[in-house]
């Protein structure tokens, strides 16, 4: 077919202005702004020669020629949608998508959420490990790492997630015992043993002087909450994990002082121009839960 087209963003305006009957929704739903969904319009009608929009006082209506012309166009639109969408669901089907992430995020976080992944992408198999070691893309099997840094990863294409908000928490019973920050030095504190300078940071941030002998180690956060929920003592967890806690209850946030640690989360993916479609299409989604953790 040789024939000239009308421009498709020019259709998808129309379409989405017709729907809603609304230029000013149809740029929301578009991510364009007002004037540019106008042009659009306008571009089209002229090109056809045809107005299709009866501009009435504060609201639209569709001209006959618009309303015979909009189904067919709605028709064709999802014509193009589902053959992408097959082209695109072919090229995921029975592949593996190795995923290798830090066990902070998978217990409490990252499997909760999983399922509905699966559900976007079903042809696509999930094989989910944790570490939190260095990747190393060319001896590890996994095609997608997260991790948590200091500083931004070296060697490998990385994108930042979110920073890490932690929160001072302890068990309910713990609270009549805390008064003011200098109470803290009474209680004994979890520590997480690899990231021993975490407690004199806060402190530090804080204006608290530690004075406390009575510490007690763990290397994961999955169990200084535990020991917190049971009344061990303090800790400082990043607020995404233990988000089920202190909505039920069961670990409260005795000051309500903000600290972000010096951690900064990142995905990561081997360096490379040409990231597989598979790989981006778990980016994709996680960007879409990080959302509302994200501070970029």
């Amino acid at each position: 077919m040789h024939t000239e087209f009308p421009p498709l963003n020019a259709l998808l305006a129309f379409e989405s202005a017709s729907r809603h009957l609304s230029f000013s929704h149809a740029a929301d739903e578009l991510f364009v702004t007002h004037g540019a969904i106008s042009k659009q319009i306008k571009a089209l009608e002229s090109y056809l020669g045809t107005p299709l929009f009866l501009r009435q006082h504060r609201k639209l209506a569709l001209t006959d020629d618009a309303k015979r012309y909009l189904p067919q166009i709605q028709a064709a639109l999802q014509t193009i949608k589902t053959a992408t969408d097959e082209i695109k669901s072919h090229q995921m089907q029975s592949q593996t998508l190795s995923i290798n992430v830090l066990p902070s995020l998978t217990i409490n976080w990252l499997i909760p959420r999983m399922e509905e992944f699966k559900k976007r992408y079903p042809h696509l198999y999930v094989d989910l490990s944790i570490g939190d070691f260095t990747v190393n893309f060319e001896q590890s099997r996994c095609d997608i790492a997260i991790r948590s840094a200091t500083q931004a990863p070296k060697e490998v294409n990385y994108l930042k997630l979110m920073d890490e908000d932690l929160c001072l928490v302890c068990a309910p019973l713990l609270m009549k015992e805390l008064h003011s920050l200098d109470d803290i030095n009474k209680m004994t504190l979890l520590k997480h043993t690899t990231r021993p300078e975490l407690w004199p940071y806060w402190a530090d941030k804080v204006g608290l002087t530690l004075t406390t002998e009575k510490k007690f180690g763990m290397e994961h956060f999955y169990m200084l909450s535990q020991a917190a929920v049971s009344g061990m003592g303090l800790a400082l967890i990043p607020r995404f994990f233990i988000e089920k806690e202190l909505a039920d209850g069961s670990l409260v946030i005795p000051f309500d002082e903000g600290f972000t640690s010096p951690y900064t989360y990142y995905v990561i993916t081997p360096k490379s121009q040409n990231l597989p479609l598979k790989a981006q299409a778990f980016i994709d989604w996680l960007l879409e839960i990080f959302a509302p953790y994200r501070s970029v």
